[in-house]
């Protein structure tokens, strides 16, 4: 799990922040950026997961909630910090991640392109959407972290909830992630390795391990 301190560029719990009564778009037409997407779902969402309540608004002026976000999250595009007040509202309003184009349970696997769109600004770290998973045990592959730059991992289903029953292992090509789901539930990998080379490829499969 990370430590409240592990992710140093987020924003923070004061957002009780507050949007406008208006309908969870997100931008002009309708769908925020992949990089904005990855940008929240790494530096922000996790002091935002669980404030949801589908009636939430803000009651701070637009212009206190953009220094908000550009004090947490650094110097932006203006179009970035609006995608980002718009990703917030998403997660208020509709208590759910803002849906990726992208899941690697339909995938199977990812090469490095793909998952250079899912990487942070930094480097640090991933917001991988694995998608639906049926109940059972699974097994991702994350080839390409060195074997020592052990990665902090959070399985996240789409209630917020953190899937603790995993392992984490290292292979002779990167790491072994292996977990159990109780019940047909998306699921969302937030991986961070500090100094470590970039992930190169991912894959997912069934865990024919005996439970």
């Amino acid at each position: 799990m990370f430590s409240n301190t592990t992710l140093s560029t987020r924003l923070a719990p004061v957002a009780l922040l507050a949007l406008l009564n208006a309908p969870a778009t997100i931008g002009d037409e309708g769908q925020a950026t992949v990089e904005s997407t990855v940008l929240f779902n790494t530096n922000c969402a996790r002091c935002h997961e669980g404030e949801c309540s589908g009636r939430m608004s803000f009651h701070l002026p637009r212009k206190e909630a953009d220094q908000h976000i550009r004090r947490h999250g650094g110097e932006l595009p203006e179009a970035q910090v609006r995608e980002l007040y718009d990703l917030l509202r998403y997660m208020k309003e509709e208590c759910a991640f803002y849906p990726l184009p992208l899941a690697l349970a339909r995938d199977r696997a990812w090469d490095a392109e793909t998952l250079g769109r899912l990487r942070s600004a930094s480097g640090e770290t991933y917001f991988l959407p694995v998608g639906t998973l049926g109940a059972g045990r699974h097994r991702v592959a994350l080839q390409g972290l060195g074997p020592k730059a052990r990665p902090c991992v959070e399985l996240i289903d789409a209630d917020f909830d953190f899937i603790d029953a995993i392992e984490l292992e290292p292979s002779e090509t990167g790491w072994g992630l292996r977990f159990r789901t109780e019940q047909q539930t998306e699921v969302f990998l937030r991986l961070k390795a500090p100094g470590s080379t970039p992930l190169t490829r991912v894959e997912i499969a069934a865990d024919d391990q005996s439970p």
